[in-house]
């Protein structure tokens, strides 16, 4: 089951809670964060659970096709307009409430399952969308939606939980560089420019790799060859790149230094000086 931060979201579908308290510090302890670390909530994760409704009726109505036996927007109108007349809305101080949502809804939110409007317009369609699942698609298939939609909750909550300790590994790796990475030795570097240098045999290839500023002040991460190093006395400004070093952990150069030195298979060399 899927727990949650917030007021658990009561299940629509399914028969058992998908979602129990304390699932993001669950999550957060998990990826190796203190369970009280700061991680905001993603975007993809409904906030409550008015949100969460909304959502899950604009799955339902992506869903579409074979899955629910609706494989167009006009199919499924006419099935809400034929649902609706004789659909118990247990709602005597506001008759008419799901005839009007449906009469509201345009083809294109039908079709592109994507409510429009206010929070509580929206949040009223949502529910009409529901009422007619439930009644016009087998609960199998609801209920498989459900625990999708959690099971996106979840990992939304685990990615940025683990984007969050990443982004502290690049922090502590540019404020206490290690003396050793994954095969990469630092290497004392002789010039002013460099900040941080690293040295190992890379596929047979002896390479500096390191971070250094540029002459326009801007902090770079590439790596040399360790012959055009030396041939350059160390001056990552003169020696020619061997390649760049990218990254999509981070911004920032020790975030591509840091990335280049996990992504490649090298062998320890000797420290060095230069």
């Amino acid at each position: 089951m899927l727990p949650t931060a917030e007021v658990p979201f009561e299940p629509i579908f399914v028969e058992e809670p998908l979602l129990i308290p304390n699932y993001r510090e669950a999550i957060i302890s998990n990826v190796g964060l203190p369970f009280y670390a700061d991680v905001d909530r993603p975007d993809e994760v409904p906030a409550d659970e008015q949100e969460r409704t909304i959502d899950l009726a604009e799955r339902i109505l992506r869903a579409g096709g074979v899955r629910t036996g609706f494989g167009h927007h006009e199919e499924v109108r006419t099935s809400m307009e034929s649902w609706v007349p004789d659909a118990d809305e247990d709602r005597d101080a506001d008759p008419g409430y799901w005839r009007s949502s449906v009469l509201l809804m345009s083809p294109r939110e039908m079709n592109f399952g994507q409510l429009d409007g206010e929070p509580d317009e929206k949040h009223k369609k949502a529910k009409t969308v529901l009422a007619w699942a439930a009644d016009c698609i087998d609960t199998d298939v609801l209920q498989e939606i459900e625990q999708s939609q959690a099971e996106d909750i979840k990992q939304a909550w685990r990615d940025a939980a683990e984007a969050e300790l990443t982004q502290r590994k690049i922090e502590q790796f540019a404020e206490e560089p290690p003396e050793e990475l994954d095969g990469w030795q630092r290497l004392d570097a002789g010039h002013d420019a460099v900040e941080v240098a690293y040295v190992a045999d890379n596929h047979g290839t002896p390479s500096v790799a390191a971070v250094f500023e540029a002459a326009d002040g801007e902090l770079k991460a590439y790596e040399f060859t360790l012959e055009a190093w030396e041939e350059n006395d160390g001056n990552p400004r003169e020696a020619r790149l061997n390649r760049y070093c990218v990254t999509t952990d981070g911004d920032g150069a020790y975030a591509r230094l840091r990335s280049h030195l996990l992504t490649f298979e090298v062998e320890p060399m000797e420290q060095l000086e230069v």
